[in-house]
């Protein structure tokens, strides 16, 4: 059977650490193309990687590069237009989230998933990570009954502070929220299966950008959550977690705890082997699944319309900030 054909555009950290060690993994792809702006960059990127062709005009990629699928691992700005040129070429498309950066935008991506009638698959990887998916299993079970409380965060160790497009507003679309919220409420809300009713946000804006945020999050069925970010924490690695307390039990994913009251009694449901390397093994359960769909043996798990959803959360999230009052998600 043919490989996948797949080309890359954008070949920051992301690519370089999780894209293309994952993609060379997996034997049904074939990385043939690179596209960045930074030519040297890509050519000792596709050096490494053994890939023959390579890029610094995106519409050139799109035009002459042999591929069948676009990954697009650039700064946020770009994932928009990048994805709609992509789906207009007829490629199919893995784009990092956000998928856009404008409310308005969304429904331009419907029309042209519909028109063109190719796969626009979201990175979202986190519904992939096997810890993530342990407490998903566990709060869809019933196992700790309804869920009452959770809580979500990706804090990201500040070693050393580097300008970037993250802090750049026009390019980022907003700080920690945007570029690290939307990571971690996607697996959250996967997980918790529950629909954001209202949220109320604080953030610490450091010049056009915040640094760090929380928000409050109510449910359609009155519970509530919180999730926050931060990137100019002195630890000394990054550290996520997301803890779920229901009625009969606790779920907590960092470090991997889950117990039950049964009969009176507090059973331990934590798994015996331990999880290891979550994140990096998320993007490479994902891009199996990306390949089943495209050999026509898996249904595509989610869809925009899931990564949509998530952006209307942090757009929310953003507009309570500016107002100091609760926002509805609509």
């Amino acid at each position: 059977m043919e490989k996948i054909k797949v080309g890359i555009a954008g070949i920051g950290a992301i690519s370089q650490v999780a894209y293309l060690p994952s993609l060379q993994e997996i034997e049904d792809f074939n990385v043939i193309a690179v596209c960045d702006v930074d030519y040297q960059k890509a050519e000792a990127v596709a050096r490494k990687y053994g890939i023959s062709h390579i890029f610094d005009d995106y519409e050139d990629f799109l035009r002459n590069a042999d591929i069948d699928t676009v990954v697009i691992a650039t700064p946020n700005y770009l994932h928009f237009p990048m994805l709609m040129g992509a789906l207009d070429y007829g490629r199919d498309v893995i784009c990092e989230l956000p998928l856009c950066l404008r409310e308005n935008e969304i429904e331009e991506i419907k029309s042209s998933v519909s028109k063109n009638k190719k796969i626009l698959f979201p990175a979202m990887n986190g519904r992939f990570r096997p810890d993530a998916r342990v407490l998903h299993r566990t709060i869809t079970s019933g196992e700790i009954g309804n869920v009452i409380y959770s809580k979500a965060g990706w804090l990201k160790s500040l070693k050393k502070k580097v300008q970037s497009w993250r802090s750049r507003k026009s390019e980022s679309g907003g700080g920690a929220i945007m570029t690290l919220g939307t990571y971690v409420l996607d697996y959250m809300i996967w997980a918790l299966q529950k629909k954001v009713s209202t949220v109320f946000a604080s953030l610490h804006r450091d010049d056009e950008v915040e640094d760090s945020g929380i928000v409050l999050m109510k449910f359609e069925d009155g519970t509530f959550g919180t999730f926050e970010v931060s990137w100019t924490i002195l630890f000394e690695k990054d550290f996520t977690y997301f803890n779920v307390y229901g009625n009969r039990g606790t779920a907590i994913m960092n470090p991997m705890k889950i117990e039950k009251l049964y009969q009176g009694e507090i059973l331990d449901l934590t798994p015996r082997e331990p999880i290891k390397h979550p994140f990096m093994n998320s993007y490479k359960f994902m891009l199996e699944h990306f390949r089943d769909i495209k050999r026509g043996r898996a249904q595509q798990l989610y869809t925009h319309e899931d990564a949509n959803y998530i952006l209307k959360i942090i757009l929310a999230s953003y507009r309570s900030f500016e107002t100091g009052a609760e926002e509805r998600i609509p």
